[in-house]
């Protein structure tokens, strides 16, 4: 009996480390799934690849090609049947002066129509691919201030929490005058307030980049952010290039490519409409049957339509009209780009130069002044009012010093979608791909 309760607790061990060693397991994988940290280039490949905007355009270029067949084919042939002199009055009573003619028909083109047919569908697919890439950099710009978005988060969470800190520093502070009868309770309460609004505030701002994520997983089709980090610094401007530079790579912007894919197109439709001036034949071949003699014979005809040419000017003139009026559309677009990339170039100088002043001067001087500010409350130099508003200066320093480089961030993210090329010379963590 000794023995079989020996066993019994050595099973007994066995299972509780059996569960001990399977609960850490489970836990520590729980962990490692959550702890994942996502790389811009990682956000814009699953996006490219599983993005639902981006599945429209093979299922267009299908129908497309579906379009290009139809356009080879050349006027169908046409069987026909005429039957005359057939239930008369007379003579022609009866079928005895029956006549049946059986007849093969179709139309000869003329001009070249087949072959400019498959051009503007030609020009129609070529100009589809170029939609996609627009659709693609959209995209890619979207993914990139969806991230940038979730930088800004970070260092936010980051100073809420700092601020936290900050405030139960300055409570424990007050609290030590407050028993030490020096500063009345009334300090104290504000205080313990001040840390509680300062706790809401990580949460509400711990929320705002939970819905963050979720938009940026959204655009790769998932419901559920399966990461809970980003990799890269808000801070990391980089050196830009001179705004002559910048403009001169506009002409990468594949929107300036719609305009010259439109342009073949409209040229097409136009040599399109032109065959539309030579007129087609129309032509039948066949046999006709004499019911009276009892005799067989061969029948051919063609007809051509008059004033083809005049009836196809009109179309011509449309044509031609549609084709010019991109011209000042593109020269209109230019114009607004540059306007635009003007403004974000500006802006962004600006936010930079915010930034690093924030950075290299101001902080640095209002952390001494809090420093200094404490320990002149504790000696009972300053009030309870200076030593808050040493606090609150700082803590609003470090947030201006967030939305500067925020703007700086989105700005050149703003400045890529329009030149279609990377901004920043050196940057390794923010920035939209070459690929």
């Amino acid at each position: 009996m000794k023995l079989i309760c020996l066993d019994g607790q050595t099973l007994l061990l066995r299972v509780c480390l059996y569960c001990a060693f399977s609960l850490f397991t489970v836990s520590f994988q729980a962990y490692a799934s959550t702890n994942i940290t996502l790389t811009l280039a990682e956000a814009i490949k699953k996006t490219l690849n599983q993005n639902p905007s981006l599945n429209v355009f093979p299922l267009r270029e299908q129908g497309l090609q579906a379009e290009r067949e139809t356009a080879q084919l050349s006027p169908a042939y046409r069987v026909g049947a005429e039957l005359e002199n057939v239930a008369g009055t007379g003579q022609l009573s009866g079928t005895k002066s029956a006549e049946l003619t059986v007849s093969l028909s179709s139309v000869l083109e003329l001009g070249g129509k087949k072959q400019a047919r498959v051009d503007v569908v030609d020009q129609k697919l070529a100009l589809t691919q170029i939609k996609k890439q627009i659709t693609s950099l959209d995209l890619l710009s979207t993914v990139t201030k969806n991230y940038i978005q979730l930088l800004i988060d970070k260092q936010r969470i980051q100073l809420a929490k700092e601020e936290v800190s900050l405030a139960q520093a300055t409570a424990d502070e007050v609290n030590k005058r407050v028993r030490a009868a020096i500063a009345p309770k009334a300090d104290y309460a504000r205080a313990v307030a001040a840390v509680e609004q300062a706790r809401l505030n990580v949460s509400r701002v711990e929320q705002r980049m939970h819905a963050h994520k979720m938009a940026l997983a959204n655009l790769w089709g998932e419901m559920q952010p399966q990461f809970n980090n980003v990799a890269g610094s808000l801070f990391d401007y980089g050196s830009s290039r001179s705004f002559e530079s910048l403009f001169e790579r506009v002409k990468n912007n594949p929107s300036l490519a719609f305009f010259a894919a439109e342009t073949r197109l409209k040229e097409s439709e136009i040599r399109l409409a032109k065959t539309q001036q030579q007129a087609d034949i129309d032509w039948s071949v066949g046999i006709r049957r004499s019911a009276d003699i009892d005799e067989s014979a061969l029948v051919a005809g063609f007809s051509v339509p008059l004033f083809a040419e005049k009836r196809a000017e009109s179309a011509v003139k449309s044509a031609l009209a549609a084709r010019n009026e991109i011209t000042f559309r593109q020269q209109d677009f230019l114009l607004r780009i540059h306007t635009q990339l003007y403004q974000a170039y500006t802006a962004r100088e600006q936010a930079v130069t915010s930034a690093t002043t924030l950075r290299q001067s101001i902080i640095p001087q209002l952390t001494d002044a809090l420093t200094q500010t404490k320990t002149a409350y504790q000696r009972g130099l300053y009030s309870y009012l200076d030593f808050l508003t040493a606090r609150q200066e700082l803590l609003n320093a470090k947030r201006a010093l967030i939305e500067a480089s925020a703007d700086a961030l989105l700005l050149a993210a703003e400045i890529e979608q329009l030149t279609a090329e990377p901004l920043l010379i050196e940057q390794n963590n923010v920035g939209i791909s070459n690929d």
